[in-house]
């Protein structure tokens, strides 16, 4: 098998699309560490780390190898595209990776050993060109910036070496297996996926917020009554019950008189957790009833002002990166499958 070179690798491995003119795309250092932190959870169960989670071809997959895989992948991640996606992509991706970590670690394993029955061999020029690539597209060739940003993931030159010359072996045998796809896409579809992940890149304007109080205990009901009305308040509002009459006759708040409007609420007006709630609701959306010092309360958002959504213009790069990459992982898993009915694999629950 001859040698795999830089220009064989699989052109729809989709690349980071930037937006420096929508909202403010920038990783936090707390959230990478916290990530970081949920894959190393295992380390706290030492009894586990060597638990045999898979056999692939004779060889076991353990516990500590899938949790090395994931935590490698999450720093590749962030090394790669950082400032390039958004906060609330980075997160479903990363809780992708936790999920399909011991899928990604036998998908692995079945390539390289595709590759290696083959006879395939990666020349170390290729790696080093590899890496000058990854150094000079997400660091615009900043040698020193690329060395600060290895050195906080925690990962060796030598460790990032070894990623890259894996990652030339199995993109060369995927692109060599599965081909290219030169279908085009239609514009429906494009629509439509427009349309799904529009919400990603809104900014979050402010709530309309309306809100229903009652006592947790009075003078007169004890605390299993309150707590048995503000759940029948919340099963009316449940039927369709409208929510300011039901404010107007329940709730002990200022707001009372007004239906529960509140009005528009900034992310300093309430406190940090009725906040927190407000701003994850959709537009229509009642919370369970919310235990808050001596209250109880139901919130509820009447919609947002101030919310910009990108045109369809501007996310259309990103709209067409997107279906392109479901349209591979599609053609990769069939192309994975095959490989599976070929090989001993064997997952222990």
């Amino acid at each position: 098998m001859r040698d795999f070179h830089k220009h064989e690798y699989h052109p729809e491995y989709p690349e980071p699309v930037k937006y420096s003119t929508m909202r403010k795309k920038i990783f936090h250092r707390s959230l990478i560490l916290a990530i970081l932190a949920m894959t190393t959870l295992a380390v706290s169960k030492p009894l586990e780390l060597n638990r045999i989670r898979a056999v692939v071809n004779g060889k076991p997959i353990t516990q500590l190898e899938v949790d090395a895989a994931l935590q490698m992948q999450v720093r590749m991640y962030f090394m790669g595209n950082q400032g390039r996606v958004s906060k609330t992509k980075a997160k479903s991706d990363i809780r992708a990776m936790e999920d399909d970590a011991l899928e990604e670690v036998i998908n692995k394993k079945l390539i390289i050993s595709e590759f290696e029955r083959q006879g395939g061999t990666i020349k170390p020029q290729f790696v080093d060109e590899a890496v000058s690539r990854f150094v000079s597209t997400r660091f615009n060739g900043d040698k020193n910036k690329f060395a600060a940003e290895l050195k906080k993931s925690g990962m060796t030159l030598a460790q990032f070496r070894e990623v890259q010359k894996e990652q030339i072996a199995v993109q060369a045998l995927t692109s060599q297996n599965i081909g290219n796809n030169n279908t085009p896409l239609t514009p429906w579809a494009k629509k439509a996926k427009y349309n799904e992940i529009k919400s990603e890149f809104a900014t979050d304007g402010q709530v309309k917020l309306r809100m229903l109080s009652i006592d947790r205990i009075t003078a007169e009901k004890s605390e299993s009554q309150q707590t048995a009305l503000i759940k029948s308040i919340r099963s009316q509002l449940t039927r369709g019950s409208s929510f300011s009459s039901l404010a107007k006759k329940y709730s002990v708040d200022s707001f009372q008189e007004k239906g529960g409007y509140v009005g528009v609420v900034g992310k300093n007006t309430l406190n940090p957790g009725l906040t927190q709630l407000a701003y994850s609701l959709a537009d229509g959306q009642v919370t369970q009833p919310i235990p808050d010092g001596p209250y109880w309360r139901i919130l509820k958002s009447d919609g947002r002002v101030g919310r910009t959504v990108p045109s369809y213009e501007k996310l259309e790069p990103e709209v067409e990166r997107r279906l392109k990459s479901e349209n591979f992982n599609e053609r990769r898993g069939k192309w994975l499958e095959r490989l599976r009915r070929d090989a001993n694999v064997r997952i222990n629950e």
